[in-house]
């Protein structure tokens, strides 16, 4: 049996290895247990179901790229090409559980993707003229947007080079700094 410190990778690397070939909602706990070479009690010592495994795994093989704390208007399209190029990497993985459960991926981007524009607004918004109540709510506006193009990209086969959409995400974000800015200057005119 793998040892108690490695099993989450194990786990990780199993499921990665079995959604290749397998829809996500076909596999049993037990399955994904033998093929990392735990057992079962060992699985659930780490994960409560095998949603928060899939939960774990998109963290691990990709979503990771959006928690950096340093990440800032200028240098997030980075992180994005980066999540974007494993998702492509690892895209039969995702093509098979975001068609079994399309929910588990689009709670967690977009929950990642809410506290980073929540924090690009911060940054961008010197003056304080954004109300957190506006900030929340565009944030949430541009996370649902975002994570819907993703799960699109993704279904879609993946086929769209990462670097193009993230530059498109980027020049978008660019786009309503400046119009935003301009309206701003038109107001206080």
């Amino acid at each position: 049996m793998a040892e108690d410190k490695g099993a989450k990778k194990q786990l990780v690397k199993a499921l990665l290895l079995l959604c290749q070939t397998r829809p996500f909602d076909k596999l049993t706990v037990q399955e994904i247990s033998q093929a990392a070479n735990v057992n079962r009690q060992n699985f659930y010592y780490h994960f409560k179901d095998k949603q928060s495994l899939l939960r774990y795994t998109y963290y691990q093989c990709g979503l990771n790229h959006l928690e950096s704390p340093v990440m800032t208007i200028e240098n997030w399209e980075e992180a994005v090409l980066e999540m974007l190029k494993e998702m492509q990497y690892s895209h039969q993985f995702y093509l098979n559980t975001v068609q079994a459960d399309p929910e588990v991926l689009s709670k967690e981007f977009i929950g990642l993707a809410k506290s980073l524009f929540i924090r690009l607004f911060e940054d961008v918004d010197q003056e304080s003229v954004l109300s957190n109540t506006d900030k929340d709510f565009y944030a949430r506006f541009l996370a649902y947007g975002c994570g819907g193009i993703l799960t699109d990209w993704l279904l879609a086969d993946a086929k769209e080079q990462p670097i193009t959409i993230a530059a498109q995400l980027f020049r978008f974000a660019k786009d309503i700094e400046f119009f935003a800015y301009h309206l701003y200057e038109q107001d206080q005119s």
